[in-house]
């Protein structure tokens, strides 16, 4: 499937084809000297360029920032070079640090996450029906080994990453055109590309804001050609991957691309991997990146940190590490539950505890509204059916009894503040009600029978998959609560934990009943399959899915109130205004709140993140800690320090 700062503008090169009223995104460079800086004396590098530079093994920093360097304003005061960060995680192949700390992009996310604004691009331009967009890079970027960054390699990575059927089969929802077709792209000089879809594209930029998104078209084409059959030749591309132990050219390219598993590779982000997390070692180590593209306002380089640390443990040591003052700058990963002992130790261990904006911990019940059985599937899509199982649920025992009553107890959708929020939305059928939810059975026709109910003949009883979980809500303890609760309406539920694999096998195959996961809130349009089913992704309906993303070739055809949601997301994605974009995101919304498509139980109410007292520059304002934002990436690492 399926992400922020002032920077430096130049003269835009006009591109024929684009409309004179085109949006022209730039920022004014930012050169005022920061206070706490003696400006005679400053350090512009971190000394240990320095030293390689005197060693004859780094070129100046003048020769190796763009000539217009991107200005990051320090959220608090400037930093000092130096220093390790340590972080930790719960899995060595999760590649999240890098999108959190060491991402890079044509385009990034505003300091208060609301809009694009350029950042490789020095300048980029929009046109107005939202299908031809143009970036113009800063003049003598540099990727991590020292080579030009150019328009070259971002047409590499499209044409040649993106638009190879080998390398990608099917094209990401956050690239396609028409029919999953491949927009034009071109350059006009060495540092200006244009991408041109053929219907408008309203959410182009806000995805490559996404900095686990960005990064893919960010691809270094001189260090990646010598493994792709369009630039070496097929046989010695071949050959080579064999040698290396894989089976075919494609799995070595793509092993090769991975930058949080490959060393070698050329990076443009702040931190580069030195040594990567493994069989052997369960640390990672990443180190500054010497041709990194920003400076602070007085001209020095970021990142302030030199090395970040990353070790892979289990959640209940990464917890104590946190708890123990070690990891000096963690939210992700960490869990909800130990946030008492955290708290406890903050003082004597020297930390403080932040609570950050909880995103994607609403814990939910997805029917699969595309069942295979088509007599669950017509009972699924019905209505009161969903509703009598909302209300059944005692949302307040399971609160109280999981956290400490502090949950947020909501039906998963947009939140009232989002561009697609709706007044009053996420309460519909959240009261715990039996009387209730019998009476809407006894009207659907699922009739009692002892203790169970049944439906056409069949008995009411249903299998929740779902996958362990320990940094947030009890999932087992949680969906045991509702197990009892549906019993005492005639509803029986098994709880069925299973492995990442089958999870997503059964999910794809369309071979569920209920998923139990945690629903994302705001920014699903980056994820539609959330609340729209687009591919067979869908946790509530993935045969519709397979239906949609196939046009209608392969998968389960959906009924009409779902055929409204998919042609509702169509105009959303293809809106040539923000205003009709926002308006379809609505109605979306709306949709939800009326029929309850999933459940919601609860989620967390806040997501603590630890910070050391030695850190300068980590917000305070308790943002999102979203994947969309690169959780602690929303922050801008490159400018936090270590006094």
């Amino acid at each position: 499937m399926i992400t922020d700062h002032p920077i430096s503008r130049r003269a835009l090169l006009t591109t024929s084809g684009i409309a004179a009223s085109a949006l022209v995104v730039g920022c004014s460079d930012r050169r005022e000297p920061l206070p706490g800086l003696d400006s005679t004396k400053k350090v512009l590098e971190s000394p240990i360029l320095t030293k390689k530079i005197t060693a004859g093994d780094l070129p100046k920093l003048a020769d190796r920032l763009p000539a217009s360097p991107m200005v990051v304003q320090p959220i608090k005061k400037p930093g000092s070079f130096g220093g390790t960060l340590h972080r930790a995680q719960t899995e060595a192949t999760d590649s999240g640090v890098i999108a959190s700390f060491a991402s890079s992009g044509l385009v990034e996310w505003s300091r208060d996450s609301s809009k694009a604004i350029p950042s490789l691009a020095e300048t980029y331009q929009r046109s107005d029906d939202n299908t031809i967009f143009t970036f113009t890079l800063r003049q003598g970027l540099k990727w991590s080994d020292g080579k030009p960054f150019t328009a070259d390699d971002v047409i590499f990575a499209i044409k040649d990453w993106l638009g190879n059927a080998t390398l990608v089969p099917a094209l990401p929802v956050w690239f396609a055109d028409v029919d999953q077709q491949l927009p034009k792209v071109s350059k006009t000089d060495e540092n200006t590309v244009r991408i041109e879809f053929r219907e408008p594209f309203a959410l182009f930029e806000k995805y490559l804001c996404h900095p686990s998104i960005n990064i893919q078209i960010i691809k270094p084409k001189h260090y990646l050609e010598k493994y792709h059959p369009a630039y070496t030749d097929k046989a010695k591309v071949t050959a080579a991957a064999k040698k290396a132990g894989f089976d075919s050219w494609d799995q070595y390219f793509a092993d090769r691309d991975n930058p949080w598993t490959n060393p070698d590779r050329p990076v443009m982000g702040a931190y580069q991997v030195a040594k990567a997390a493994g069989a052997q070692s369960g640390t990672a180590s990443l180190e500054r990146n010497p041709f990194y593209y920003k400076t602070d306002p007085d001209g020095r380089q970021l990142p302030y940190i030199d090395k970040i640390q990353v070790q892979v443990l289990d959640q209940a040591a990464l917890d104590l590490r946190a708890a123990n003052g070690d990891l000096e700058f963690q939210g992700n990963f960490l869990g909800y539950n130990s946030t008492q002992v955290y708290l406890r130790n903050a003082k004597a261990k020297g930390f403080t505890v932040q609570r950050w904006q909880a995103v994607g911990t609403l814990l939910s019940l997805c029917p699969n509204l595309s069942h295979n059985d088509r007599v669950w599937r017509s009972l699924f899509m019905t209505k009161d059916f969903r509703l009598a199982l909302s209300h059944a649920i005692n949302r307040k025992e399971i609160n109280d009894t999981l956290l400490g009553g502090l949950g947020i107890i909501r039906q998963p959708m947009s939140t009232d503040g989002s561009p697609y929020g709706i007044a009053g939305g996420g309460r519909t059928a959240v009261d715990y009600d039996v009387e209730k939810a019998g009476q809407l059975l006894d009207g659907i026709g699922a009739k009692k029978r002892g203790s169970v109910r049944y439906y056409r003949g069949k008995p009411l009883e249903f299998t929740v998959i779902y996958t362990d979980n320990d940094q947030g809500i009890a999932r087992a303890d949680a969906f045991n609560l509702v197990k009892k609760d549906w019993a005492a309406v005639g509803v029986k539920m098994n709880v069925r934990p299973v492995d990442d694999t089958l999870y997503a096998q059964l999910r794809a195959s369309n071979d569920f009943d209920f998923d139990g996961t945690t629903m994302i809130e705001d920014d699903w349009d980056l994820e539609p399959v959330w609340y729209v089913p687009t591919s067979s992704g869908s946790h509530s309906c993935p045969g519709y899915g397979l239906w949609y993303a196939t046009g209608g070739k392969d998968g389960v055809t959906p009924p009409a109130e779902i055929k409204k949601l998919m042609d509702t997301w169509d105009e959303l994605r293809t809106a040539q205004t923000d205003q009709i974009r926002i308006a379809a995101g609505k109605k979306i919304t709306q949709q939800h709140n009326d029929n309850v498509y999933v459940i919601g139980l609860m989620k967390l109410p806040f997501q603590p993140v630890v910070v050391s007292n030695k850190i300068i520059g980590v917000r305070t304002d308790k943002p999102q800690l979203s994947f969309y934002y690169g959780r602690e990436g929303i922050t801008k690492p490159e400018q936090i320090s270590l006094a």
